[in-house]
């Protein structure tokens, strides 16, 4: 888990550049994140990055962003949840049945303009 000083706008951002662009956060409303709501094998999914951002003034903006892809449909996207106090626990449950292969190694907080 990388804990950043870049906001969570500013890492959904450069996910979004990297082609991290569905919004798995629909799986808490329903089994699937696509528009046409095809049901998702959970266990196709894998978080690639965790992020937990740290509310500096206010406990209120703690949050942990997972960035994550679909094995089967070759889909990113990413799922925010709250932070602690402010967890739900839902997308807990969820999160908990997800495999992790994550690499600290990679920083991709950095920038890469488009060019990832």
């Amino acid at each position: 888990m990388i804990t950043t000083e870049k906001t969570l706008s500013e890492v959904m951002e450069i996910l979004r550049q990297r082609g991290y662009t569905e919004d798995f956060n629909l799986l808490v409303v329903s089994a699937s994140y696509t528009p046409d709501k095809h049901c998702i094998n959970i266990n196709d999914l894998v978080i690639d990055k965790i992020y937990r951002f740290t509310g500096q003034n206010d406990p209120d903006d703690e949050a942990i962003l997972y960035a994550m892809h679909n094995k089967s449909d070759g889909a990113k996207g990413v799922f925010v949840n709250g932070y602690g106090t402010y967890t739900d626990t839902e997308a807990d449950e969820i999160i908990s049945k997800i495999a992790v292969h994550e690499n600290d190694a990679d920083d991709w907080t950095i920038d890469c303009s488009g060019n990832c």
